[in-house]
């Protein structure tokens, strides 16, 4: 599967992708209490699991397409949970 970076692209385009400078893309860092997932990062994280929530969105794969994702993608070395998968379901 691809990511296209569509979110980040748009962004970057109309000028309105966050400053990097003073940010800390460690990752996501994921956790779940009291039967709710929280995920909280950087902006630029967050634009980056948008990137690839879209480009599953679109990949025209078969049911099950995925990623995974994990401390050597997105997520946070120190994140309570250290992988995620998300899927494709039609």
């Amino acid at each position: 599967m691809f990511n296209s970076k569509i979110v980040s692209k748009h962004l970057k385009d109309t000028g309105a992708y966050p400053l990097i400078l003073n940010q800390n893309n460690s990752g996501l860092s994921i956790s779940a209490e009291n039967g709710q997932l929280l995920i909280s990062g950087s902006p630029c994280d967050l634009i980056d699991i948008a990137d690839l929530l879209v480009s599953l969105a679109l990949s025209g794969e078969n049911v099950g397409q995925h990623w995974h994702l994990d401390e050597l993608t997105l997520i946070a070395e120190q994140s309570p949970i250290g992988e995620l998968i998300i899927e494709r379901d039609d």
